[in-house]
């Protein structure tokens, strides 16, 4: 495995860690979130507004949350194996 800078330990871990807390009201409170998205849409523009309440739906938004998870937990991942190769 390629040895991990030890620069980028500190913001991975930062960034991760957000991330990950970031994500989880993100999928607990999807349906609220793609309905004031779709709400808010409406008031700006009428017309695209339907368009995308009827193309999308809440699991989008819980995917989008599950995708900023797996990409904190990947980057507290780094930051751990970057401690690990620091230490050894």
């Amino acid at each position: 495995m390629p040895a991990i800078d030890p620069g980028t330990i500190l913001p991975n871990l930062i960034i991760g860690v957000l991330a990950v807390v970031a994500g989880i009201p993100i999928v607990i409170n999807r349906r609220t979130l793609f309905r004031s998205t779709v709400r808010n849409l409406r008031a700006m523009n009428r017309g695209s507004s339907g368009a995308i309440a009827r193309l999308s739906s809440p699991f989008w938004v819980g995917a989008v949350g599950i995708a900023f998870i797996a990409i904190g937990a990947l980057m507290i991942a780094g930051a751990v194996v970057g401690i690990a190769q620091l230490s050894a």
